[in-house]
């Protein structure tokens, strides 16, 4: 008993140390807008924001990307139009503060000219204001992070990022998405007329959406920035 109370106490300190290794490594490798590079207007910046649907978003689409916005320069200064209820402009250090451990990836569409990316923006904000989609739907109504990017450079200059997928392609079929679901199917518009979880489940399975993962692996996007690596 003695030796497997002293392994255990080993196995405590490293657990503790790694812990520690790792905090101080987020602590160390996190940035301001002043550390990155000169930005671009119409730039597309990925984070791993701090919400509910976090883990549920990430285990879905296998990638730490839940969340995305646009990077406007307004008098040199960088912001990020985003949706998060409701459509808006932040300040990018703001932005970053509401990510986990100071995590950020940019993007850059390789050849966007400058009257492209104001198109872009121009057309992302015709949607400021509207509120979050917890449903993820393509009604406009309310707007969630990637369909603002996929809606601005679809809208701004025809342009298609991403991949429109049903959400039975992605990894649906665990316990940390379902909770999710099942939190929310209730007030899901397509099962209204559906008391019935499982069956709902199925309805919920062909919807079509684009996921922030989506859009990073868009072959069209160039990484400019990432502190995600070790």
């Amino acid at each position: 008993m003695r030796k497997v109370a002293k392994s255990l106490g080993y196995l405590t300190a490293a657990s503790v140390l790694g812990v520690v290794a790792v905090v101080g490594w987020l602590s160390w490798t996190s940035v301001t807008s002043g550390d990155l590079p000169a930005l671009k207007n119409g730039d597309i910046i990925f984070q791993t924001i701090q919400s509910s649907q976090t883990a549920a978003i990430g285990v879905a689409t296998r990638s730490p990307f839940t969340h995305v916005g646009i990077i406007k320069l307004i008098n040199g200064k960088p912001f990020v139009v985003e949706a998060v209820g409701p459509v808006r402009e932040v300040s990018l250090d703001a932005w970053i503060k509401q990510g986990i451990g100071g995590r950020i990836a940019i993007k850059r569409l390789s050849n966007l000219t400058a009257d492209q990316a104001r198109r872009v923006l121009s057309a992302a904000r015709k949607y400021y204001g509207r509120p979050y989609d917890f449903f993820f739907l393509f009604d406009k109504e309310s707007i969630y992070c990637s369909e603002l990017v996929y809606y601005a450079f679809r809208d701004g200059m025809k342009l298609t990022l991403g991949k429109v997928e049903k959400l039975k392609e992605l990894s649906m079929d665990n316990s940390i998405v379902r909770s999710l679901v099942k939190e929310r199917w209730k007030r899901y518009p397509p099962c209204s007329r559906i008391g019935d979880y499982e069956k709902c489940f199925r309805v919920v399975l062909e919807q079509e959406l684009v996921s922030p993962a989506s859009i990073a692996e868009d072959p069209k996007l160039e990484t400019v920035y990432s502190n995600y690596k070790l």
